[in-house]
């Protein structure tokens, strides 16, 4: 064995000490004095401001006493280290910490500060007008080149007033935000999570990313500015005055296992969307009642600026718009938009309203396969739209669909005629046919057989009926899909040779 060293042992004693020096400071704000040094439960402080008077450390902890509500903001200061983040959490018994912003720009909000967490709080911030407000503003401007691990969980965020509308000010309002302002240096995130929180009657949008520079995989500064390791699941929205939850100018981010219910409550909106993204992946969401507002409302969204996205193994029931949108502004300003190789597998769509898969604008390359259209009688959506973006008269082109069931109990038609290269390979179409059905070489007209007749759905659930039975002509006889992503809706491994038609292998 060979000794440490004076060297090794300085190291580990440098640790040691800071590991040591980590404090914790509490407040409470029924039973707290700001005169005391808030290191125990007996001593804490009362106030929000006495702590963001505090330079906190690697390692501290910030613990706010159940039960107890301030008015005001918590803007805590210091920066965290990769193994020693500063935490922000709560103590005691009783209802979560309670943060009431009371129409500031935020409730809780960070600065340039990196490798925090910050979870078990409630947070609000309501006002008698709308304005330019957020629950929770994480903000980078005019500081270091990246900011590291920022984690928001179990957090409870509602009763946000921002303000409603199309322009960039009115879309960084609302619940939870991280944004990168200014144009003087080049600055980004890493390692940015929201999971678990609740987020209820906020506007405009949930959970938004924002950068000024409005990055993309086709910038020249993309590697420079690009957000990474993003990623927003197990969350539940409800009632969103725009969008639930937009990441922007990301690779490779995540959303999964959220349920969003009532988005676009307030003005138009698709609930889920990546814009400016590559390969980003949105799966096992469930959204309904998003609000059709003559444009927009389906439960996620392929945005322009992005390549490569992926969204599988969700749940869209009682959208206004629909499953999907796939977006491309072809007069995008720095530079032509694009919106280039989505691919769409094993979702299922039930009884979603006015479309199903929604096009609008020049997108490219488009694969859709494996999905279950399930449109209940009494219902009209265009199955399939393709439009253009605005007034430019450009549509989209290539789209493959393929191994898809389209169960169509009510009228649901397709507007295809303006795409080109649109191609039907071996789907499943059963109940009304209407005119402009698509052609389909080895089309399948015959009863799907699912395991039981679809219900009107409580939220949260699987929609078990959607199953295929050991009757269906559907079992095994899809067409062979290469890079198929190897599971179902429901998790069973697919047949790479013969899987079956729609979201259900078996």
């Amino acid at each position: 064995m060979f000794g440490m060293g004076a060297l090794g042992s300085a190291l580990v004693w440098m640790v040691l000490v800071q590991s040591v020096s980590a404090v914790s400071y509490h407040l409470d704000s029924t039973s707290g004095d700001d005169a005391n040094d808030g290191l125990t439960e007996q001593t804490s402080w009362k106030s929000l401001s006495r702590l963001s008077a505090v330079l906190c450390q690697p390692g501290d902890r910030i613990l706010l006493k159940k039960g107890c509500s301030w008015i005001g903001q918590l803007s805590p200061q210091g920066v965290g280290r990769d193994d020693a983040p500063i935490q922000i959490g709560s103590y005691g018994d009783g209802a979560l910490p309670k943060i009431n912003g009371n129409g500031s720009p935020y409730a809780l909000g960070l600065k340039n500060q990196e490798y925090w967490e910050i979870r078990d709080l409630d947070i609000s911030n309501p006002a008698s007008q709308e304005g330019d407000r957020v629950g929770v503003l994480i903000l980078g401007e005019n500081g270091p080149e990246t900011l590291h691990h920022i984690y928001l969980q179990n957090l409870h965020v509602h009763d946000v007033r921002g303000a409603l509308g199309t322009d960039s000010q009115t879309r960084t309002t609302g619940g939870i935000g991280f944004e990168i302002r200014g144009y003087k240096d080049k600055m980004r995130f890493e390692d940015i999570r929201v999971e678990n929180c609740e987020i209820a009657t906020v506007d405009s949008c949930g959970v938004y990313t924002w950068t000024d520079f409005r990055t993309h995989p086709r910038d020249p500064r993309w590697e420079k500015l690009k957000f990474s390791n993003v990623k927003v699941a197990n969350n539940h929205l409800t009632n969103i005055g725009k969008n639930a939850i937009v990441v922007r100018s990301s690779l490779y981010p995540l959303i999964e296992n959220n349920r969003v219910e009532k988005a676009a409550a307030r003005i138009h909106g698709n609930a889920i969307y990546l814009y400016g993204c590559k390969d980003g992946v949105m799966q096992k969401n469930e959204v309904s009642g998003t609000q059709y507002l003559k444009l927009e409302g389906a439960a996620l969204d392929s945005d322009y600026k992005s390549e490569g996205t992926i969204i599988q193994y969700n749940f869209s029931h009682e959208n206004g718009g629909g499953l999907v949108n796939f977006c491309n502004n072809p007069n995008a300003k720095d530079g032509n938009g694009y919106n280039d190789g989505t691919i769409v597998r094993y979702n299922v769509s039930q009884n979603d309203i006015h479309r199903v898969f929604g096009f609008d604008g020049p997108v490219t390359r488009t694969k859709i396969y494996n999905n279950t259209v399930y449109v209940g009688k009494g219902l009209t959506p265009k199955i399939y739209d393709i439009d253009r973006f605005g007034k430019t008269a450009e549509y989209a082109s290539g789209i493959l669909s393929q191994n898809n069931i389209f169960f169509n109990e009510g009228k649901g038609t397709y507007s295809t005629e303006q795409g080109t290269d649109v191609v039907f390979m071996g789907n499943c179409f059963y109940g009304h046919h209407p005119k402009d059905e698509p052609e389909d070489k080895l089309k399948l007209k015959a009863d799907p057989k699912f395991k039981d007749i679809p219900k009107k759905m409580k939220e949260g659930q699987l929609p078990e009926y959607f199953r295929l039975s050991f009757a269906s002509p559907c079992l095994q006889k899809g067409q062979k899909v290469s890079y198929n992503g190897g599971l179902d809706f429901w998790g069973n491994v697919v047949d790479s040779e013969h899987p079956s038609i729609g979201a259900s292998e078996k």
